[in-house]
């Protein structure tokens, strides 16, 4: 299906259907035009030389041989009795009905016609004037080498039209794919040389116009990591000299100084949080990696925090190609705001099928109103709850954006245990390119 339906594809697909009518149209007219009016005329007068052998309504049934003779010095045509007709070549020859219809028509009766193709055409003829006999005439001027170079010609020619069509197709759809290929690279964080301006007026702007485009993401990424870096610089640095000037303060502010320094802990990880979701996307190191194992490693590790955590992940190893430091953070951070928010109970489901796996993680916490799951995947928004219990807003929006660069898909529901149901598909085989 995807290769009938690419531009190149369809282009000579077109252009092969515009050939094949031109063709058809070209063998009618031919037909139509040539070559019925030239059969027609053939077989007027090969009716006109039967006639004067056998005159209609005349009832001579045989010629003497002197008359025979003479006839074949007039027209060059023989006479001859079923059983000599075969031995001089009747047995070789072939019907043709259209001569047989024309004849027919011409000679007032049913007649039989045969053509045999030796170094030229020879017409035998059954007249119904003197249907024991047969008329041999040689049409020594129309040969068979005649029509060999008129299919070389034509054969060549469809070979020409096929390969100009093919090269057409071909230089008119390889600007696209050049662009085609440029916007993945930079859908993935990954910016080329700037494309060759080439094929049609319309494409050589929309590739000048991708080009700009490129290089302005560019730039803008470029500047807006410069700004976070120079941000995270500036803001760490008085959180630095604020922790600094805790340590100083006397034993009694011991509880104040609890204080301030959660909230420096607090301030680093929204820092934190905030350029791991503006890191660009340059590109995901995907392996294949045993998922099974990996959610089995990380959701153990909660139960040290109090946590009562439910495995039902398949006996054998389930192997995606995936980032594993990312398919860890997407975990951890689901696992944590589980916790924070008063879950004490995780459970997380694991399937697989030829093509995808569904990681099923749901929690007994309070869980998330219906209205709000679209919109607590976006960066800088918060469940009602959460927004008592401080954070960024940032948790789920990092991992949607992890799962939507992985090509998978998440979706938020009601957990049989009375919490959030979070369920995550992803594919096995990451795709080399966007599919349709």
């Amino acid at each position: 299906m995807s290769k009938v339906a690419g531009m190149f594809s369809r282009i000579l697909w077109f252009l092969a259907a515009v050939l094949v009518v031109y063709q058809a149209v070209s063998y009618v007219t031919f037909y139509n035009y040539l070559l019925a009016p030239t059969v027609k005329q053939i077989s007027h007068l090969l009716a006109n030389q039967v006639k004067l052998i056998f005159p209609v309504g005349s009832g001579q049934l045989a010629l003497d041989d002197d008359g025979e003779a003479l006839i074949y010095v007039a027209t060059g045509s023989d006479i001859y009795t079923q059983l000599e007709a075969k031995k001089h070549g009747l047995a070789a020859a072939k019907p043709y009905a259209y001569l047989e219809e024309n004849l027919s028509r011409e000679l007032g009766g049913p007649t039989k016609v045969r053509v045999e193709i030796q170094n030229h055409y020879i017409i035998w003829i059954q007249p119904p004037q003197a249907n024991q006999l047969w008329v041999r005439i040689p049409l020594t001027e129309i040969e068979d080498d005649d029509i060999e170079p008129l299919i070389i010609y034509l054969t060549v020619l469809l070979a020409i039209t096929l390969f100009a069509a093919w090269r057409f197709a071909r230089q008119l759809v390889r600007p696209l794919e050049e662009l085609e290929a440029g916007a993945v690279a930079v859908a993935k964080g990954h910016f080329p040389d700037a494309l060759g301006e080439q094929g049609s007026r319309e494409v050589r702007r929309l590739t000048r116009t991708f080009n700009h485009m490129s290089y302005s993401i560019q730039e803008l990424i470029a500047e807006r990591n410069l700004m976070m870096a120079g941000v995270s610089h500036d803001l760490r640095t008085p959180l630095t000299r604020i922790r600094l000037a805790t340590e100083m303060m006397s034993s009694g502010d011991e509880y104040l100084r609890g204080c301030i320094n959660a909230d420096i802990d607090e301030s680093n990880a929204i820092i934190d949080q905030f350029i791991d979701y503006i890191r660009p996307d340059e590109g995901l190191d995907t392996h294949p990696i045993d998922l099974t194992q990996l959610i089995h490693d990380v959701l153990l590790m909660y139960t040290e925090q109090g946590a009562e955590v439910e495995l039902a992940l398949p006996t054998e190893a389930v192997w995606v190609a995936c980032n594993p430091v990312s398919v860890r953070r997407v975990l951890s951070n689901l696992a944590g705001n589980s916790l924070r928010y008063g879950a004490s109970r995780l459970h997380a489901e694991l399937q697989e099928d030829s093509h995808w796996v569904r990681l099923r993680l749901s929690d007994d916490g309070p869980g998330i109103a219906e209205q709000d799951y679209d919109r607590v995947l976006k960066p800088f928004t918060q469940g009602n709850l959460a927004r008592t219990n401080g954070g960024s807003g940032l948790g789920l929006a990092i991992v949607a954006k992890i799962v939507a660069q992985h090509h998978g898909t998440i979706k938020l529901g009601h957990a049989e245990l009375g919490g959030l149901l979070v369920e995550i598909r992803l594919p096995k085989h990451q795709p080399l390119v966007w599919q349709d």
